[in-house]
Parts: structure tokens; sequence; C-alpha cells
């Protein structure tokens, strides 16, 4: 029989969360959204008074460093966003250059009014939301494109599903199929299964029946940990049992507007990958 993860086709976080590659689906998005930022910016005047033109002008000859003068041939001008984020031979990284590079030039122009500055926030919003959506691990934050998942912590994950047992690498494996959900992942409970994750290992070293009792217990099993260590895990389970959460307990809040983001989810799913291989490697 099949394990979950052969079911699933879910062999490595690297599959579900993607860094360092533009997948076809994330460069589709990220043209889309120049698209919607073509329709979105005020036009004045005739074609050639485009504020779309001016911005492709900008990168022809600011990012390509092309000639300003041929940068119209005819009566026609290049495209330069789109045919750059599409073509194979540009490496992954230069084509978030060239979305960063837009960016900038988007927060000048957002200077001019608050119509420019709402074109602008509204780019960044349609660029991060497609991020998110498609398990991108780069957000725009001001102007500047950050990593939000570094190698080191895809690593945690990994290391966490292949050295524990087949209970807790089941729990971390739904916490990722869950987080990866489309088209909107399903983050409450995903952070549901990581922390259970948890909540499993410990269980099963100290026999104990909740993650609470349990982390009280671990150093009458030869596992010494910090205290605010401890403490820090328990608050993270505090928190996963509020009833205005819904993780681990149906929803106490009538008004139901808590709502676990992918971050949340991300972060959850780290941090208890993370504790999962400190405790496999105190007990080594």
């Amino acid at each position: 029989m099949k394990l979950f993860s052969e079911r699933y086709n879910y062999t490595k976080p690297s599959d579900v969360i993607i860094r360092e590659q533009i997948t076809p689906e994330i460069q589709n998005a990220i043209c889309s959204c120049y698209d919607k930022l073509q329709d979105s910016l005020p036009k004045s005047g005739t074609y050639y008074e485009n504020p779309y033109v001016d911005l492709e002008k900008y990168l022809w000859t600011n990012f390509l460093n092309q000639r300003e003068g041929n940068f119209r041939e005819g009566i026609r001008y290049h495209i330069v966003a789109t045919l750059f984020l599409e073509d194979e031979h540009n490496p992954w990284y230069r084509k978030l250059d060239l979305v960063e590079f837009t960016v900038k030039y988007m927060y000048v122009f957002g200077q001019k009014s608050e119509r420019h500055h709402r074109v602008f926030r509204l780019f960044v919003e349609q660029l991060n939301h497609e991020f998110e959506r498609l398990n991108f691990a780069y957000r725009v934050v001001g102007t500047e494109i950050v990593e939000i998942t570094s190698k080191e912590e895809l690593t945690a994950i990994e290391s966490s599903m292949h050295d524990s047992p087949t209970n807790i690498r089941t729990h971390l494996n739904k916490a990722l199929e869950l987080y990866a959900r489309r088209p909107v992942g399903d983050y409450r409970n995903s952070i549901k299964e990581s922390i259970s994750a948890v909540e499993a290992y410990c269980r099963e070293i100290t026999g104990k029946n909740t993650l609470g009792k349990a982390l009280d217990k671990l150093k009458d099993n030869g596992l010494v940990i910090p205290p605010m260590l401890k403490s820090a895990f328990e608050m993270l389970y505090a928190y996963t049992n509020q009833p205005d959460t819904g993780i681990r307990h149906a929803l106490m809040d009538e008004e139901g507007t808590y709502t676990p983001a992918s971050e949340e989810a991300l972060f959850m799913l780290v941090s208890c990958s993370s504790f999962i291989n400190y405790l496999n490697k105190k007990l080594k």
C-alpha cells in the first residue's frame, strides 16, 4: 500500500514551496499582474502619452540598458516586461530583478497623487496575492522582494519527515498537503496537523495524553530542554486551543472573524518540524 506522500505526490516540501525558480504558473501570474497594471494606469491624451509605455521605456533604458532611440520602431514600441519574463533564457532571479525594478518605479510614480498611489498599491497587492496563492517563497515588502521561506526552513521540514516515525510523518505530510491545497490552502487545519505532530511525538515518548502534560514529563524521559523553550511551545499549543481560532476545536467565536493566514501555517510547520528535529537529536 502506498504511503500518504506517494498517494498525494508530495515527496518533499521543496515540491510544494517554490524557491529559486519560477514555474510556468508563477510566470503566468506575474505577467497577468503586468496586464492588470497596464489596464489600471491612468491614461491621458494619445497612445504616445501612455504611462505604461513610459514604464516600458524606463525598463528598456534602465534595466535592459538599451539605447533610448531604439525603443520605438516605426509606430510601435518594444514590449519589455512580459517578454523578458517569458524568455526561458533569462534566469529566475533576473526576472525577479525586473519585477523589483518595476515596483521601485511604481513607488515613485505613486507619489504623484492618491490615485497614482492606489495603482502602485494594487500592483503590489496583486503580486503578493499570486505569490501566496502559488506558494512562492517570496513577497514584496516595501519596494523590495524578500525571501520568506529559506532553504534552511525547507531542510528542517524535510529532516523531520525523514527522521520521524510514520505517525508523526503522516501529520507533517498532511500539514504540508493542506497548506498547498488549491485554490486556497486550508491553513487552519494545516496548523492543527503541525501541532499534532509535536503532540504525537511527545506523547509517544512520555505516554501522556496531551502535549502540555507530555512537555512536563520530557525531563523524566531524559530530555532536558531549557524552561523558556518549553514555555514557548506551551504558548504555541495554547494558541491552537483558543476558542476563536477553531484550530484544534470547533469555533467558539460567533462572529468567526479569525482566520489563520498562510504565514501562520508556514510558521507553525517550520517551528514544529524544527522542534521535532531538536528532540530527535537530543534523544540520539
